[in-house]
C-alpha cells in the first residue's frame, strides 16, 4: 500500500534539505572570495579554484553516483554524500592554508555530487507521474531560492564573522539534512548484485573532467595553444575508449542505447540550452550594467535579482501545470519566453530605464522558471528503472557542461567581436541567446506531449 500523501511531502522536504545545502555550497562562496584573497594573499586567478574545484567534482561525478544509486540504493548514496559534505564543510571552516581549502572544496563537491541524481530518483519513486511535476517544481523553487539567498547570507556572514562562518553555517545545515534524510526517507529496497563497470566510469569521468577544464581554461591558455590542443586530443581519446569499452562490458556503466531515446536526448538538450543561456546571461548582465550603463555593482545586483526571484516563484506553478498540460507545452512556452526576453534585451541602450531592465529580467526569469521543472519531470518519464540513476546523473552533468559552455562562448564573443560601439558585441550575444532558445523549442517537440496516465510510484 502506498504511503499517505502527506508522508510523501515530508519525504520531499527531507530530500530538498539536501538540495538546499548543496546549492548553498556554491552560492554562499562567491561573495566571500575577496576576503579569502586578502587572508591567504593569493591572486584572483588562483582564488577562483575555490569555486572551480567544487563545481568540477559536482559535475563529473554525478553519473558515477547515479549508477551506484541504481546498484546499492539512492538513500545510502545520498546519506553518505551528505555526511562527506558535512565533514568537508567543517574542514573548510578551520583550514589555515589555501591548498587545504581547495582540497576541502573538492571534497565538498564529491559529497554534493550525490545530491541531484538521488533527489530526482527518490522523487521519481515516491511520486506518481501525475504528481511528479508539482514535486519537481518545488525542487526547482528551493534550488532557485538557494541561489538567490546564498550571496545575501554569505555577504552578511562574511562581513560580521569572517569567511569561515559561511562553511560553519553549511556544516550545521548539512548535519541537519543528514538526520532528516536518514529519518524520513524510506530505506532502499534490496538490489540485485551487479558488476560495476570501473573502466567505463573512469574513462567517462576523466573525459568529463577534461571537457570542463578545456572550457574553463580555453580562454586563458588559448584555443590553439599546444597544451590546449593536447587536452582536447586527450578528451577525444578518452571518449573513443569509453564508447569502445561500453560496447563490450555487460552491464555497461552507460547503456549506449540511452542516447537513441529521443525523449531523453531532447530533455538533455533542453536543460543544456537553458543553462547555456542562464549562465551566459549571468556573465553578461553585470558587465553590461556596470561597463555600458555605468551603474554601481550594488545596483546591478539588485536588478539582476529580479531574474532569480521570478524563476523561483514561477517554478512550482510550472510544475503543477506540467501535471495537467504535459511537459512539452511548458518546455516550448518556457524557451519561447526566453527568446522573447532576448528580443527585449536587444532593445537595451546605455540609458535604458531601471523599470525596463526589471521587466526584461522578469520575462527572462519567467522563461527559466517555466522550463526547469517540466524538463526535469520529462526526463524521469523517459528512462527505464535500470537506467534511472546514471541517466539522471548525465542529465544533471549536462546542466553544468551547458553552463560552462555558455559562459565561455558568450565571453569569447564579447571579448573577440570587432565592435564599433560597446553595444554591438552584447547584441551579438543576445542574438545567440535567441537562436539557442529557438533551437530548444524544436527539441521540445520530442518530450512528452500530454499528461502521463496516473500510476503507482
Amino acid at each position: 500500500m502506498p504511503d499517505p500523501p502527506d508522508h510523501r511531502w515530508l519525504i520531499l522536504a527531507a530530500v530538498l534539505s539536501g538540495t538546499l545545502v548543496g546549492t548553498f555550497g556554491s552560492s554562499l562562496v562567491n561573495v566571500a572570495l575577496p576576503a579569502m584573497i586578502d587572508d591567504f594573499q593569493v591572486p584572483v586567478s588562483t582564488a577562483v579554484w575555490v569555486q572551480t574545484a567544487f563545481t568540477l567534482f559536482v559535475a563529473v561525478l554525478m553519473p558515477v553516483f547515479g549508477r551506484l544509486g541504481d546498484m546499492i540504493g539512492y538513500k545510502r548514496i545520498f546519506v553518505a554524500g551528505m555526511g562527506l559534505l558535512t565533514g568537508a564543510s567543517l574542514l573548510a571552516a578551520v583550514v589555515d592554508s589555501f591548498p587545504l581549502l581547495v582540497v576541502a572544496r573538492a571534497l565538498q563537491g564529491i559529497g554534493n555530487a550525490t545530491t541531484l541524481p538521488s533527489v530526482m530518483a527518490i522523487i521519481t519513486h515516491q511520486f506518481a507521474s501525475h504528481k511528479r511535476g508539482r514535486a519537481m517544481g518545488l525542487w526547482a523553487a528551493v534550488n532557485g531560492a538557494a541561489h538567490g539567498l546564498g550571496p545575501v547570507i554569505g555577504g552578511y556572514l562574511t562581513q560580521g564573522f569572517g569567511w569561515p562562518s559561511i562553511f560553519m553555517f553549511n556544516t550545521v545545515l548539512a548535519a541537519l539534512a543528514v538526520g532528516a534524510i536518514a529519518w524520513l526517507v524510506p530505506g532502499d529496497t534490496r538490489r540485485v548484485a551487479q558488476r560495476f563497470d570501473l573502466i567505463g566510469a573512469v574513462t567517462m569521468t576523466l573525459a568529463a573532467i577534461l571537457l570542463m577544464l578545456n572550457l574553463t581554461l580555453g580562454t586563458r591558455l588559448g584555443w590553439t595553444s599546444p597544451l590546449g590542443l593536447g587536452l582536447w586530443a586527450a578528451f577525444v581519446g578518452l571518449m573513443v575508449a569509453f564508447v569502445a569499452g561500453e560496447r563490450r562490458f555487460r552491464p555497461p556503466f552507460v547503456d549506449l542505447s540511452l542516447f537513441a531515446n529521443r525523449r531523453y536526448t531532447a530533455a538533455v538538450g533542453i536543460i543544456a540550452a537553458q543553462f547555456f543561456c542562464l549562465f551566459g546571461m549571468q556573465l553578461l548582465l553585470p558587465l553590461f550594467m556596470v561597463r555600458v550603463q555605468g551603474r554601481s555593482s550594488g545596483q546591478a545586483g539588485l536588478l539582476i535579482a529580479f531574474l532569480s526571484l521570478t524563476s523561483a516563484l514561477v517554478a512550482p506553478v510550472a510544475g503543477r501545470l506540467a501535471d495537467s498540460l504535459g511537459c512539452r507545452r511548458l518546455c516550448m512556452a518556457g524557451m519561447a519566453t526566453i527568446a522573447v526576453a532576448g528580443g527585449l534585451l536587444m532593445l537595451w541602450q546605455t540609458g535604458t530605464a531601471p523599470w525596463q531592465i526589471m521587466a526584461t529580467l522578469m520575462v527572462l526569469g519567467l522563461g527559466m522558471g517555466l522550463t526547469q521543472s517540466p524538463v526535469a519531470a520529462a526526463v524521469t518519464f523517459s528512462l527505464r528503472r535500470e537506467q534511472l540513476g546514471v541517466g539522471l546523473g548525465i542529465f544533471n552533468m549536462t546542466r553544468f557542461i551547458g553552463a560552462s559552455l555558455g559562459s565561455t562562448v558568450f565571453g569569447v564573443i564579447l571579448a573577440g567581436a570587432s565592435i564599433t560601439t560597446p553595444l554591438t558585441a552584447y547584441r551579438l550575444d543576445f542574438s545567440l541567446l535567441i537562436g539557442v532558445a529557438l533551437g530548444a523549442i524544436a527539441l521540445a517537440l520530442s518530450v512528452p506531449s500530454t499528461r502521463p496516465a496516473p500510476q503507482t510510484a
